[in-house]
């Protein structure tokens, strides 16, 4: 899903002014770093904060800890 989701994202950077991310993969590091340099997107990065890479959240113009709220974010069986 990782190719995917970059994919999907890059193809629709040059219609979007920003991007949310739903995930704390630090692999997106470089795909979140062109897309704010080369593309000139905004990018917020949603995830749960104690297994996010720090970089990413560093990286993101914006970081929401879902772990904040985790009763609106998890699901109940």
């Amino acid at each position: 899903w990782d190719i995917g989701i970059a994919m999907d994202m890059i193809e629709l950077a040059n219609k979007l002014d920003t991007i949310i991310l739903v995930s704390g993969d630090g692999d997106f590091v470089p795909l979140v770093q062109h897309l704010r340099r080369a593309m000139g997107c905004r990018i917020e990065v949603m995830a749960f904060g104690p297994s996010s890479s720090g970089r990413l959240r560093e990286e993101a113009d914006e970081f929401f800890d879902m772990d904040r709220n985790s009763v609106k974010f998890l699901m109940k069986y």
